[in-house]
């Protein structure tokens, strides 16, 4: 406990240095998969506390999803590119071209799911980026306002159930507004 106790110390008299590491520490895990996200996003709502800790999990992590999905599509005739195509990546790509916004807020919402994957899919589907923008920003919005309300209030969360309804319905609201955001921008198109 008091080594737990002396790198939160630690961190706050660095702060600066801290909050970088948590930003580059979300966009190093958007290629490489198998970082712990759910584990970065949770130190940094502990460290920064529930807003800060989200705005940084989600600065980092978007900012290295989009270069992914970028260098992907840069890329993606290469011949190590090749190697992610195959029958079933094709049935992945494909399924995520025609479902579009709900299948990728979906995906990204999710801490479970591949996020890395999703991206690489998204962008060898030819899927443009302003299509893909909206679903990715708002579903992993939505995932890291809840780890980090969830890791910065685990109690309060158990205790109180409300909580659970107020989650349910920004979650909903999340939803909707990203949908809103790529029908318009599939209108203007």
């Amino acid at each position: 406990m008091k080594y737990i106790q002396g790198l939160y110390y630690m961190a706050q008299d660095y702060w600066v240095l801290t909050m970088l590491i948590g930003v580059l520490s979300c966009f190093v895990e958007s290629f490489i998969p198998a970082l712990p996200l759910i584990g970065i996003v949770s130190g940094n709502a502990i460290l920064f506390g529930l807003l800060n800790g989200i705005i940084l999990s989600w600065i980092g992590s978007s900012l290295g999803t989009i270069s992914l999905f970028l260098l992907t599509k840069k890329f993606k005739d290469r011949i190590y590119m090749k190697k992610f195509k195959n029958k079933n990546i094709n049935k992945i790509i494909n399924w995520i071209h025609r479902r579009g916004f709900k299948i990728l807020f979906i995906a990204y919402c999710c801490p479970f799911v591949p996020s890395f994957l999703v991206t690489i899919a998204s962008a060898l589907s030819e899927k443009h980026i302003r299509n893909f923008l909206p679903a990715m920003l708002s579903g992993k919005f939505v995932m890291f306002l809840i780890v980090s309300y969830l890791a910065s209030d685990v109690v309060g969360f158990i205790k109180n159930p409300i909580k659970i309804v107020i989650f349910l319905i920004l979650v909903f609201l999340a939803w909707k507004v990203g949908k809103k955001v790529n029908a318009k921008l599939d209108e203007n198109n």
